[in-house]
């Protein structure tokens, strides 16, 4: 799934909004991924490693494509079989890469942007008022 326009619903935030300091590194956003999953026992391992490797990937393009994250929250529903993440930076351009990427193992970067749409089942783009973007990801166990 694909969508770039402007959606007022998505400046509220998730009411499972990781709670504290906001996230700022692929570190911190790995910690709030483990913390939501923890809240619903019986998710799988495998859902954890893919939430932790596309997280890594949005925030770490995030801050080295878009001077940083401006917003983050990450939530659970159907009992903890369905994760989504939320990164917000403030470039409005949109991230690239082509599946090719992933198979090339000389190429040098450009593995991010495809490697998260190929772990997740849903993803989309928002523009936001005042520049920036937010990029949802959604997995499933």
């Amino acid at each position: 799934m694909f969508r770039a326009e402007a959606d007022p619903a998505w400046r509220r935030p998730p009411a499972t909004a990781r709670p504290g300091p906001a996230v700022r590194t692929a570190a911190e956003a790995r910690t709030a991924v483990t913390e939501a999953l923890a809240r619903c026992p019986g998710t799988g391992e495998r859902l954890r490693g893919d939430a932790w490797l596309a997280v890594t990937e949005l925030v770490t393009n995030a801050i080295r494509h878009a001077g940083g994250v401006t917003g983050f929250a990450v939530r659970t529903s159907g009992g903890g079989r369905v994760l989504t993440i939320e990164v917000e930076d403030a470039a409005d351009a949109h991230p690239r890469g082509d599946a090719a990427n992933l198979q090339d193992p000389t190429r040098l970067g450009g593995r991010g942007w495809p490697l998260v749409k190929l772990l997740s089942t849903g993803w989309e783009i928002h523009r936001l008022p005042g520049g920036g973007k937010r990029i949802r990801v959604t997995l499933t166990a």
